[in-house]
């Protein structure tokens, strides 16, 4: 996906954990500030929800800036140091993979569908907003103008309240209790029953009320919660704070309403007797008889026992999402906490064309130098980021034909190679291939076709496919101890690991499934070619020997190639007979390397 809608994504992602937090620590303040008044928790309540509305607008920002630096280290599957290879013939050339965890496929998807699914529910609940907006509308227009005696009332308590606003009173028979339309004009609305059902005292208590939502432009702040709610909509905790405001908003327009008319109880009375002819107010209107009116009543009435902890299922569900989304972020996350450190770098490189055009290829490293003879920049760039071949996108078509011989030194390290996620080879020739080449990435994720290796019904393997128990890291252990001390007499071991593909054959020893499926990936210069990513989802662990020969589809120039079969199998038919596996073509959200610049090198 383009670097804009992963950031969104990400930002939508990490709002779970986000608002539980807000929303953590605005249930402790709430508690703290129990004996406080209702305005002081409201706008506390106000600040929880405004933070937690910027909060996506910051995780966006961050992690648009991290995806434009030059080649950050990225949580992608680890590419072990390349060994020692002698010169081969190009569609021979070794491929040496790390043990490194899958990509979760539900991980994916979610990631994927993040953000089709967010802007489904926004269009939902934006036609939510709608209707209330047309019902708002249709409301203000039946209506008829107040009479004398209604108007001067008003007037009087608006001068009590020192509100020095302009509002225009009219009567509505299509509501039940008195409300608010408007802020730049506003409007209250009273229906003709509270103008009987109610005496003048408690009459002018409810005025008072609606011209305390006037005064404290809570109309504002009102259409600004349902914004919220609309783009937030998936997250309990925006609901719950949204809940507190607009109950806290009743409790402080209560208040200014019984310091403008001095008769609590009263108001208690006009609040009972409009809930009986009460109807629905529209989702835009500020009404008299909104919030929790049984513990508003209690608290005019001061017999109320205060409760500001929300609801065990809301702090269940906030809590479930949060440790939801701590698996969903876990490489975003690790990308985030990467510590200041400069990232390693060679110390002397040598660049130069490779003019012998003979199609060998070789690369290795030789104690701290890392030597590579006609090699091409795709090789390179998909080891330093732990990617296959056609996860490569933007590539210019040089990187594949233009072959160079590099010479880098590293300095000296005394620690293995092997820290997680990114290993320090890949980012010393990720700072090389940027230096030298200007080379700048992103990674995104794309719904692109692939191949599923799995497992048939019966579960059992081919011939050629044996599991065995060998300890790669001990192996490559003791081979860095004699390269570093060449007169020990520790003697080498009796087998190897690693992966070796060539024309007709994938040789594996000592390999995870996931890193057979990688090099089925790596056929492209070998006269086969899948032309997608191959997905393990075998199912199987532990490591194997694996030997598959196949016919492939165009016999590679550079021959003879004595174990080509002309009358063999294809490379499907081959896994199946002799590893007891199936490819199965798929769509499915692949991790991308896209190419936003590269140019050719500055060479010695």
């Amino acid at each position: 996906m383009p670097a804009f809608t992963h950031a969104m994504s990400a930002a939508l992602i990490h709002l779970l954990w986000q608002g539980a937090l807000v929303g953590a620590l605005l249930w402790v303040a709430l508690a703290a500030m129990a004996g406080a008044t209702a305005r002081a928790r409201y706008l506390v309540s106000c600040v929880a929800l405004a933070a937690l509305a910027l909060l996506p607008a910051l995780t966006a920002a961050g992690v648009l800036y991290l995806q434009s630096q030059p080649a950050p280290p990225s949580a992608a599957p680890v590419v072990a140091p390349l060994r020692d290879i002698v010169g081969i013939p190009q569609p021979m050339l070794p491929i040496w993979i790390q043990p490194a965890t899958p990509h979760l496929l539900w991980l994916s998807w979610v990631q994927a569908w993040a953000l089709p699914l967010w802007s489904a529910g926004v269009v939902i609940c934006s036609i939510r907003f709608a209707l209330g907006g047309v019902h708002a509308y249709a409301i203000s227009r039946h209506r008829e103008p107040a009479g004398g005696d209604l108007a001067r009332v008003v007037e009087a308590v608006a001068a009590r309240m020192n509100l020095a606003r302009p509002v225009r009173v009219f009567t509505s028979k299509v509501l039940d209790s008195p409300s608010v339309l408007g802020w730049l004009r506003p409007v209250v609305l009273i229906p003709p029953a509270a103008i009987v059902g109610l005496t003048p005292g408690q009459l002018q208590a409810v005025i008072a009320h609606e011209l305390a939502h006037v005064r404290r432009h809570d109309y504002v702040t009102n259409l600004g919660q349902i914004v919220v709610e609309t783009i937030f909509f998936y997250h309990p905790v925006v609901w719950w704070i949204s809940n507190r405001i607009r109950m806290e908003r009743e409790l402080c327009c209560d208040d200014l309403a019984v310091a403008c008319c001095g008769d609590a109880p009263g108001y208690a009375r006009a609040l009972t007797a409009l809930e009986r002819m009460r109807m629905a107010a529209p989702a835009l209107a500020l009404s008299a008889t909104g919030g929790p009116l049984l513990f508003r009543i209690q608290r005019l009435l001061g017999s109320h026992a205060r409760d500001d902890r929300p609801s065990p299922w809301s702090v269940a569900v906030a809590v479930c999402l949060a440790l939801a989304c701590v698996s969903l972020n876990m490489n975003w996350s690790r990308l985030l906490a990467q510590s200041d450190e400069p990232a390693p770098r060679f110390d002397v490189v040598s660049v130069k064309r490779n003019t012998l055009n003979d199609g060998t290829v070789m690369m290795g490293t030789r104690g701290d130098t890392f030597t590579g003879r006609g090699v091409m920049l795709r090789m390179l760039i998909a080891g330093a980021y732990g990617v296959q071949d056609d996860q490569l996108i933007g590539a210019p078509a040089w990187l594949a034909t233009d072959r160079f011989d590099i010479v880098a030194k590293a300095p000296a390290s005394t620690s293995e190679d092997r820290p997680a996620p990114v290993s320090r080879n890949q980012l010393m020739m990720r700072a090389l291939l940027a230096d030298r080449f200007g080379l700048t990435v992103h990674k995104e994720t794309r719904n692109l076709p692939v191949y599923a290796l799995v497992l048939p019904r019966d579960g059992r393997l081919g011939p050629h496919l044996q599991k065995v128990a060998i300890d790669c890291a001990a192996i490559e252990a003791a081979a860095r101890a004699r390269q570093s001390n060449p007169s020990s007499n520790a003697a080498p071991s009796a087998r190897g690991c690693g992966t070796s593909v060539g024309p007709g054959v994938v040789l594996a020893w000592g390999q995870t499934m996931w890193e057979f499926a990688t090099a089925l990936s790596k056929l492209w210069n070998t006269g086969s070619s899948l032309n997608r990513p191959v997905i393990d989802r075998t199912g199987l662990t532990g490591t194997f020997d694996v030997d598959l020969r196949f016919t492939p589809e165009r016999i590679p120039s550079g021959g003879p190639w004595p174990s080509i079969d002309p009358d063999g199998p294809s490379i499907f038919t081959a896994i199946q007979e002799q590893l007891g596996l199936k490819l199965e073509a798929q769509r499915g959200p692949v991790d991308v390397l896209v190419i936003d610049r590269i140019e050719p090198p500055s060479e010695d």
